[in-house]
Order: C-alpha cells, then sequence, then structure tokens
C-alpha cells in the first residue's frame, strides 16, 4: 500500500521529467536548423564577427578564455590581466550576444561562449587569427622574437 501512494507521489515528477526532455529535445532540433541556417550565409555573418574582433588581441582572449567554468576574476587571472580590462570585453560580447552568464549555484556567475560559437567556427577563427591556444592565452611562439628588441609589435594583454 505505501509502495503505490509513493508511486502515485512520483508520477506528476515524471510526468514532468518527461516534458523536459521533450521541450530539451525540441530546443536541440531548433538550435540545429539555426545552425543550418547560419551556414548557409556563413560569408555575411562572419563579417560582423570580424567586426565585433577588430579591436584585437585582448577581446579575442577574453572570449577564448569563456570556458563556463571562469568568472571574470579568474578571467582575469588566468589571461594574467586586470580585471577592470577584462569586464568590459565581456560586457560588450555579451551586448553582441556571443557570451552568456551561467549561473553557478551559490557561486559567482560564470561566462561561457553560445552555440553560434561552435556554428560559425569563431574560437577556430580567433585562434587562428591571432595566434591562440584554445584558452586564450599566447602560443608560445608568440613570446620568440616579439618583445620589441627586434622591432617586431609586442603581445600585450592590458
Amino acid at each position: 500500500m505505501k509502495e503505490r501512494n509513493r508511486d502515485k507521489k512520483e508520477e506528476p515528477y515524471q510526468q514532468i521529467l518527461s516534458r523536459l526532455a521533450h521541450i530539451e529535445h525540441k530546443v536541440d532540433s531548433i538550435d540545429e536548423t539555426n545552425a543550418f541556417a547560419l551556414r548557409a550565409d556563413e560569408d555575411r555573418h562572419f563579417e560582423t564577427v570580424k567586426k565585433i574582433f577588430r579591436k584585437g588581441l585582448r577581446r579575442a582572449q577574453v572570449y577564448l578564455a569563456a570556458n563556463g567554468n571562469r568568472g571574470v576574476i579568474e578571467i582575469a587571472q588566468h589571461l594574467g590581466m586586470k580585471q577592470p580590462n577584462v569586464s568590459p570585453q565581456l560586457k560588450l560580447l555579451k551586448e553582441e550576444g556571443l557570451l552568456q552568464l551561467v549561473d553557478a549555484a551559490g557561486r559567482q556567475d560564470f561566462w561561457t561562449k553560445k552555440t553560434i560559437d561552435k556554428t560559425l567556427r569563431i574560437s577556430q577563427y580567433l585562434c587562428k587569427e591571432y595566434n591562440l591556444k584554445p584558452d586564450g592565452r599566447p602560443n608560445s611562439k608568440n613570446h620568440a622574437g616579439l618583445d620589441g628588441s627586434d622591432g617586431a609589435p609586442r603581445f600585450v594583454a592590458d
């Protein structure tokens, strides 16, 4: 008898979970459809991406460092930048629709990339364009000969 009552109590929760799974499947289907539509007109959309990152290295580094496990302080520390230089970049990238905040229950919010990153391969482009690792740090090649002594430009995080 007790088992039957428990089953009745759990039944509404199972229905809710089933509905949530169905909604999640529909959202995934919509995301896939949007991805195909964006790729069909990729060149036009990528011009917008290039305009967003035309300011250069710092914005690209901040974008790449936003991996869903870092808040603004961790991103700044990870990149060796000052927090006041990172926060405006995060805000702009959020306003441009490239980054979003993820709530980390009871902790600070973490920054992560939106699905458009995979669709348009933005991270891959930035790594290649600015010679960066996928986590936003410079490739070791950047440091060789770029200390300004040979007249070459310096890569400076701040």
